[in-house]
């Protein structure tokens, strides 16, 4: 049942026809393969250069969104209200060389103009 025959007939140099062929026909349309090669080519470059620039476009995008505080986005929506006044009491405080000190209480808060009015007036 095995034909030791090969299905396309050799040429006297070796190579089947249907290859003989094929290369006859790329030869005839060599100027043509090229330019569809040279388009599919320059397209797919073309998509890749757009890709990039998207991808470092929204990295960009990306960045600047993450540094934004918590406190940025809060003021972009209302402004932020004055710190009330407010007493600070007593307390030891740890330096950065490892000692300990004592620190007195104050008071802390309000703003500059709040210092004229009385504590239980509201301002206007």
């Amino acid at each position: 049942m095995t034909d030791s025959t090969p299905s396309d007939p050799i040429l006297d140099d070796g190579e089947p026809t249907s290859f003989a062929k094929a290369k006859g026909w790329v030869s005839k349309h060599k100027p043509k393969i090229l330019a569809v090669a040279g388009t599919v080519g320059s397209a797919a470059l073309a998509v890749a250069v757009l890709a990039a620039r998207h991808a470092e476009e929204q990295n960009i995008t990306e960045e600047s969104q993450d540094t934004g505080s918590a406190a940025d986005s809060a003021e972009e929506k209302e402004q932020r209200n004055p710190p009330t006044k407010h007493n600070v009491a007593p307390h030891k405080r740890r330096l950065a060389d490892g000692r300990e000190i004592d620190v007195s209480g104050y008071e802390r808060g309000g703003s500059s103009e709040d210092e004229d009015e009385d504590p239980g007036e509201v301002a206007a």
